[in-house]
């Protein structure tokens, strides 16, 4: 046999070794999803004497609701349990289903307390969980926060008029120190009890994405938009929505901001989305997953209020990071065994020349 010949027969193992690991589930499947999940409360385990401040969304019985967003048909999360069942939400989570969702924190609006659960991602670790006037204290969130919201709507407020010579995002940039220093002493009282809907982590790439359910148009939170009530004309229509004092920042110059930006967003036909916010732990690093646009969830929630909401449940905002990931041992061992196959059929070339 010539040494060409060996050669080639050496790249064609390393080859079909490669080929052979390729295909075993550790390579095949990227996607970790969560594992061993615990719900705790302020870093407490929850056991059923002490059941956790949650809440979580399935579908029930099969049905269709048209009364929602758009009058189209969309499954209804109908199976919804008020406080702490871990099992429900342990499926909730594990369904490969974005929309069914649990709802981390659920007394009020003001978000007194971290609620949320610990999960292994692979080799990984995650806490995901509510967002309180704590975290916003150092500024980094209320920062990002701002940032985010300024670039999603940006191009919208430099179309509304203020003062002579200036618009809302004129106005916007101009305050934007203070208005996270206000979100530093208040934080946003109704964005911190989060709804986590679905979690995947791309084992190859480090990318984990949390997809958080909320309202697919959140323009009824701040204006009232609906044209009658009970048949007869609304004469609040385009005037502060009943919602609006729940889902405000308690900053004067930023809600009459989310007003404006939301009643021109209803007349121009532009959806205005804003998602919640879940404070994420990864491997020890700490980020905030929130988002401002949102895909059509397909559901809606089942125990909203039928007379003014009609976006509940509807929207699905994917949020995403990549981080440096604990490698998975059988990936590790795949490549150990290519490197071991190279080395012996080398040797083997040397010994019969």
């Amino acid at each position: 046999m010539t040494l060409t010949i060996k050669k080639l027969l050496v790249g064609a193992t390393a080859a079909a070794s490669m080929t052979a690991i390729t295909t075993t589930p550790s390579f095949a499947g990227n996607l970790a999803r969560p594992t061993d999940i615990q719900f705790t409360t302020n870093g407490v385990n929850n056991t059923d004497a002490n059941k956790p401040n949650i809440n979580t969304w399935t579908y029930g019985a099969a049905q269709s609701d048209n009364t929602g967003i758009g009058g189209v048909n969309r499954r209804v999360l109908n199976d919804f349990t008020n406080k702490g069942n871990t099992n429900k939400a342990i499926a909730a989570l594990t369904d490969n289903d974005s929309a069914t969702n649990v709802e981390l924190f659920t007394d009020g609006e003001v978000v007194k307390d971290h609620v949320g659960f610990t999960a292994n991602l692979g080799k990984n670790t995650l806490k995901v969980e509510s967002v309180t006037k704590d975290d916003w204290a150092d500024g980094t969130l209320a920062t990002a926060w701002l940032k985010g919201f300024g670039n999603a709507y940006g191009g919208l407020m430099s179309r509304i008029p203020t003062t002579a010579n200036s618009n809302l995002l004129q106005d916007f940039n101009n305050n934007f120190d203070s208005l996270v220093t206000a979100l530093k002493t208040t934080g946003f009282n109704s964005a911190g009890d989060a709804n986590i809907g679905d979690i995947t982590l791309n084992q190859k790439t480090g990318e984990l994405k949390v997809d958080l359910v909320g309202h697919l148009d959140v323009s009824g939170r701040y204006v009232d938009t609906r044209r009658t009530v009970n048949n007869r004309n609304n004469s609040n229509y385009l005037q502060s929505s009943p919602d609006r004092v729940r889902n405000s920042t308690g900053n004067a110059i930023f809600d009459a901001m989310l007003f404006n930006l939301a009643k021109t967003a209803f007349l121009t036909n532009t959806p205005f989305q804003i998602s919640e916010i879940a404070k994420i732990t990864f491997n020890d690093k700490v980020d905030y997953a929130f988002g401002f646009s949102a895909i059509d969830s397909g559901a809606i929630a089942g125990d909203r209020n039928k007379t003014n909401d009609k976006t509940s449940h509807t929207g699905i905002y994917s949020w995403s990071q990549t981080y440096a990931v604990v490698p998975e041992p059988s990936g590790l061992f795949g490549l150990f065994t290519v490197g071991s196959l190279i080395i012996a059929s080398r040797s083997k070339l040397r010994k019969n020349p």
